[in-house]
């Protein structure tokens, strides 16, 4: 499965980057994922204004590739294989 707008790019290579988010597996034409766009691909549709918790695995960052992803900030991910858990988190 791609997610929608994803699955028509690619990179210079000519193939995506094959990643996982909540199991399921999605298509990037990009290496550099944000932590907005994981929570669009995640929950399409969400309300503008919800906060994430992101967690990463196998991705191309210090420590080992696994760590969490907070507002703001961005991931670079491998061609397979970096895994994503994105989880709706309500504010006190």
């Amino acid at each position: 499965m791609t997610a929608p707008g994803y699955e028509q790019g690619h990179d210079k290579k000519g193939e995506g980057f094959e990643v996982v988010i909540n199991g399921t597996p999605v298509t990037l034409d990009h290496d550099t994922v944000t932590y907005g766009e994981l929570g669009q691909l995640a929950f399409p549709g969400h309300d503008p204004q919800a906060m994430f918790t992101v967690t990463y695995k196998n991705a191309i960052a210090p420590h080992g590739g696994d760590g969490i992803l907070v507002a703001g900030e961005t991931v670079k991910v491998k061609k397979k294989g970096t895994e994503f858990h994105v989880r709706l988190t309500t504010r006190s």
